[in-house]
């Protein structure tokens, strides 16, 4: 929240409903395990002889090895391998454990990292089981050698396996399919939508312009793994069919991302999949790929965009806003006349400081071409990041005073592109969008590649202080202000040069992390049963921002003691302010900060079930 603001609303008041209007991107793999079989998540073998990635005259047709091959597991903290470690704290995942493992076929099994054991092989089955286990504090790079492989005990050497899974410690078999603890977050935070943009891979997966991607080249259930596969020519990431079973498993709402090169047959089938297998009591949110206007290396559906607009003699702008359309209209054949605004909501993306630059003009296009936009498109939306550090020695204080400035900078754009977040809402109110102004990725964002002050920028991700400023950005700075959906970006992620994205940074200890908790608490849908009048009130710190004495004023409902507990932006308590036999009613308590350096401080209250917190400054 804004720790200029004199009204420091209660926790209670995060369970209200505006705060289901957020949800999150996923991404693959989460980090500490997304699938119960890691193979499912992890598609890196090599040719055993020669120790490179297997080519496509190695594989069979669903990407498993047809020759003697290695395959690669590698857990390390960014960049170990390069000797150097972004993690001030080097959080490794805890991976040791025994985990079972089998393929069909046969091999002579070897290992690093970690040992192998009770190798077993059942000749009706032609299945090989053996037991990989790794023992604690293991660095999480493991190789697993399959030499002298047969696919039948009839076959000669060298051939091959089909169907290996390596399953996860305290698992027996995979039938669940998605591991537990991933599956869990989803009932700890009550999410109203999941983004499958990084989880399907939609970045840099498409052809070269004019090739389309036919439907029958997508990814399936059936091959050898749900990451990219570019040994298969499969360069997209999770099946269709596993991203309907999370939606429908965590009754979320599905927002995807259809690739750009999909051809109208794709199109259809997709819709008519969706169709059939979707909840029908779950919303599809659909996008034209994702960030076409981004030309940085990884984002190669921007050239596919410009090509093909210089084929049909318009510009990229131009064909962003035609494919979004023609995506649409597709889909409603499908759904059925009424179904777009309604069930399936199609969204038009941009970057940020193009509302007049794309945005607007996309529209205007939609207009000329097609009719009024609100036939087609129920929301525009851009990015929501904000981020702070930039500079070589700024403290973890000086780095969340820049993510709040960041965020304020945001809201109400008055420059030269007049694209603050009320810039977006207006005009989506102006175009009469029934879906409004959305966020399909935000959140805090300290990656970008560099290293410079990464240590402190990583370990101000971690701070109470960070969650404050995830309050800010989504409440005063988002729905407040009347954005209507924004997606978290994103669920977990390694802590590193490129991005300290997730809320949490292991799916199998989320509370680690202060951000996991802070979005526990936007999302909380069961409030303690407090009176009106509390909720009405909150707490108040008063002066705020101060040079000396502050008070905290606040209405007790019920006999109690109390406390006061004061942090530094790191989430160190500097002290506690602690009164017994307190009598309900109004009360005032002093709290005398000259002791205290200048600078941004948090604070929680607690008396009994009422919990309150916010933040001050001192000047």
């Amino acid at each position: 929240m804004n720790p200029f603001r004199n009204l420091l609303i209660l926790l209670l008041c995060f369970s209200q409903p505006s705060f289901s209007q957020i949800g999150v991107n996923i991404g693959l793999p989460e980090r500490g395990g997304t699938y119960i079989d890691l193979v499912k998540e992890n598609y890196r073998w090599n040719n055993l002889a020669t120790s490179t990635p297997l080519n496509s005259d190695e594989i069979d047709a669903s990407g498993w090895p047809i020759i003697n091959a290695e395959y690669i597991i590698d857990f390390r903290p960014v960049a170990e391998w390069g000797g150097f470690i972004d993690d001030p704290e080097v959080y490794r995942l805890d991976v040791s454990g025994t985990w079972k493992c089998s393929f069909i076929g046969q091999a002579d099994l070897s290992a690093w990292g970690g040992t192998i054991a009770s190798i077993s092989y059942d000749m009706p089955s032609n299945t090989t089981t053996f037991d990989f286990v790794v023992s604690p504090g293991s660095d999480g790079l493991f190789f697993i050698q399959f030499d002298n492989t047969q696919r039948t005990d009839t076959d000669p050497l060298n051939t091959g396996f089909t169907n290996f899974k390596m399953l996860r410690p305290g698992y027996t078999n995979d039938d669940n399919l998605f591991h537990t603890a991933f599956l869990d977050l989803f009932n700890e935070l009550d999410f109203s939508a999941i983004r499958y943009m990084v989880y399907t891979n939609t970045n840099g997966s498409d052809p070269i312009y004019p090739i389309e991607k036919n439907w029958a080249d997508r990814k399936l259930p059936t091959d050898a793994a749900q990451t990219k596969m570019n040994a298969l020519n499969k360069k997209d990431g999770a099946c269709w069919e596993h991203v309907v079973d999370i939606a429908n498993r965590t009754e979320t709402d599905a927002w995807i991302n259809v690739p750009i090169s999909a051809s109208t047959d794709y199109i259809h089938e997709l819709a008519e999949f969706f169709k059939a297998n979707l909840s029908p009591d779950l919303t599809l949110y659909v996008e034209s790929s994702n960030e076409v206007w981004n030309i940085a290396p990884g984002f190669e559906q921007s050239v596919y965009n410009e090509n093909e607009a210089a084929a049909l003699g318009i510009s990229p702008i131009e064909n962003h806003a035609r494919r979004t359309v023609e995506i649409a209209q597709i889909f409603e054949t499908v759904f059925g006349i009424g179904s777009l605004n309604n069930r399936v909501q199609v969204i038009l993306c941009s970057h940020k400081p193009m509302l007049q630059w794309w945005v607007e003009p996309m529209l205007e296009y939609i207009e000329s071409n097609f009719g009024a936009p609100s036939n087609f498109i129920a929301a525009i939306s851009c990015q929501t990041y904000f981020s702070g550090g930039e500079d070589d020695g700024e403290s973890i204080a000086d780095i969340l005073t820049d993510c709040h400035t960041s965020i304020t900078n945001q809201i109400d754009d008055v420059g030269v592109d007049l694209a603050g977040r009320k810039q977006w809402i207006e005009r989506a109110n102006a175009w009469e969008l029934s879906g409004g102004f959305m966020s399909y990725e935000g959140g805090p964002d300290h990656g970008g590649g560099g290293i410079v002050n990464i240590e402190n920028r990583i370990l101000a991700e971690r701070t109470m202080g960070m969650c404050e400023e995830m309050r800010y950005n989504l409440e005063e700075g988002f729905l407040e202000i009347g954005g209507k959906l924004a997606m978290q970006f994103t669920l977990t992620s390694s802590y590193n040069r490129y991005g300290c994205w997730g809320l949490t940074d292991d799916v199998n200890i989320p509370d680690r992390n202060y951000k996991f908790q802070c979005m526990k608490d936007l999302l909380a849908t069961e409030p303690l049963q407090i009176a009106e009048e509390i909720i009405d009130e909150g707490v108040l710190v008063y002066p705020n921002p101060s040079q000396g004495a502050l008070l905290f004023s606040f209405n007790l409902l019920e006999n109690n003691n109390l406390s006061i507990s004061i942090f530094d932006p790191t989430g160190r308590l500097i002290k506690t302010i602690a009164q017994v036999d307190q009598t309900k009613g109004k009360h005032t308590v002093e709290f005398n900060s000259e002791e205290l350096m200048n600078g941004l401080y948090y604070f929680t209250f607690q008396a009994g079930v009422q919990t309150a917190h916010g933040s001050f400054v001192l000047n």
